[in-house]
């Protein structure tokens, strides 16, 4: 039990409430039905913070309660409360579901997608009418061998922010593609501009990421060059070779400041500092209301990295995965919460309320007209996912350790060498073949 009543989260202020047919009701007040001769059913719900739990329970604007089913209340746990224990959020997870009093629903980190399938932990959601009602590559990003282990709440990206007025007082607009791209990048520094400020973490990954795998998910036949990927039929290096040869080429003609990149931190408001007093014509960033937060004195502009030879390419996830236990003692009413939750109206209000784009079909965004170009791209489809589940072996957390060492001096060869040995070896680890 929690030790602070202001650490739990009750939908619509501990009446008994559940969900939502959509967070933007016309109604002030949820329609709360109550039938005081059934029992409540208290289905619990564990997030990472207390934003995503408040959010959730904001959309909690409808009851559905059938005396059939009893009254349904909602309850959020967030484990920021449980800081103090220096346990992260996927460790408290864990061991909140091996408790056997864990929880019916909770937020799934990519990362643990394959552990949790092998314990037992993720019911399959494939039979949901509402899974329809995701976009095509949210889903793509929600199944694992051949489950759907959750439904994401929202969906982001990783892309560019340029500083559109230095592009233009240099006589240059944004780039579209490769070729282009290079002319940005070599125009600004001959006239002493530093072109991308990269950050150590995804500022290098992501457009070594974009560079390598965008034409296999670009690809007509992506679906098989993928299954050769995953298969190890084809060596990984076939592919991310370009992306890290994209990366040393950034280094070695100095469109990057290398020193700068490896002492800067994701996301911090150092990167955000540098790029905001102009010293460099642009940075990579999450799509998130909060990258435009900032009052630049310049137009700004998302984009996705146009370092294709004929277009641009992003890499895109799915955010705030909700899964249902499949050891719920209340199995039917979780999954009734997850029904509501996986409405379009639902998730394009999630989008609104966290500044991202919608997991639904269509991708509408958040109110962010500077990244317009962005989620067209996103709505597209064919974008690279930062985490595959149809390959048996790690891409986003690996990418970023490569890309990395190669930036401390690891040649391309050695980081090639070096994944095309851990493709073989997760896929004899992971791999159901």
């Amino acid at each position: 039990m929690m030790k602070a009543k202001h650490a739990r989260r009750m939908a619509a202020g501990m009446a008994c409430i559940l969900l939502c047919g959509g967070c933007a009701g016309k109604k002030e007040e949820a329609d709360v039905y109550i039938d005081e001769n059934e029992p409540d059913v208290v289905i619990s719900l564990f997030t990472q913070g207390e934003e995503i739990s408040e959010t959730i329970n904001d959309c909690c604007s409808k009851v559905i309660n059938p005396k059939s089913q009893g009254n349904i209340i909602l309850y959020s746990d967030y484990a920021n409360y449980y800081a103090e224990e220096g346990l992260s959020y996927r460790e408290l997870l864990l061991k909140r579901m091996e408790s056997g009093q864990s929880d019916d629903l909770y937020i799934i980190p990519a990362e643990d997608v394959l552990e949790f399938d092998q314990k037992g932990f993720i019911y399959d959601l494939s039979d949901l009418d509402c899974i329809d009602n995701l976009s095509e590559d949210a889903l793509c990003q929600s199944i694992y061998n051949d489950k759907v282990f959750s439904v994401p709440l929202s969906y982001t990206g990783f892309g560019l922010i340029w500083n559109v007025d230095m592009l233009r007082q240099n006589g240059l607009e944004v780039p579209g593609n490769l070729e282009e791209f290079y002319t940005v990048c070599e125009t600004l520094k001959g006239n002493g501009i530093l072109p991308y400020g990269a950050n150590k973490d995804f500022g290098l990954s992501v457009p070594a990421m974009c560079a390598g795998l965008g034409p296999v998910y670009q690809d007509p036949k992506s679906e098989e060059l993928v299954k050769q990927l995953a298969s190890g039929k084809t060596p990984i290096s076939t592919y991310m070779r370009d992306g890290f040869e994209f990366l040393q080429t950034m280094v070695d003609k100095g469109y990057l400041d290398l020193d700068q990149a490896l002492n800067t931190l994701p996301s911090s408001e150092e990167e955000a500092a540098f790029f905001a007093e102009g010293k460099c014509a642009f940075i990579s960033s999450l799509c998130r209301e909060k990258a435009f937060r900032d009052d630049y004195a310049f137009e700004v502009e998302m984009t996705a990295l146009p370092v294709l030879p004929k277009g641009a390419v992003c890499v895109v996830g799915a955010d705030q995965r909700v899964a249902v236990n499949p050891n719920s003692e209340h199995l039917k009413e979780a999954l009734t919460i997850v029904e509501n939750l996986c409405t379009p109206e639902t998730l394009n209000e999630f989008a609104k309320k966290l500044g991202k784009i919608s997991s639904a079909q269509g991708n509408q965004a958040s109110t962010l007209p500077q990244a317009d170009s962005f989620v067209s791209c996103v709505a597209k489809g064919g974008q690279i996912p930062n985490q595959d589940f149809t390959l048996h072996f790690n891409t986003w957390n690996t990418i970023k350790e490569l890309c990395l060492e190669l930036c401390q001096g690891a040649s391309v060869d050695d980081v090639c060498s070096k994944y095309d040995a851990l493709q073989a070896e997760e896929i004899a680890l992971y791999g159901n073949e």
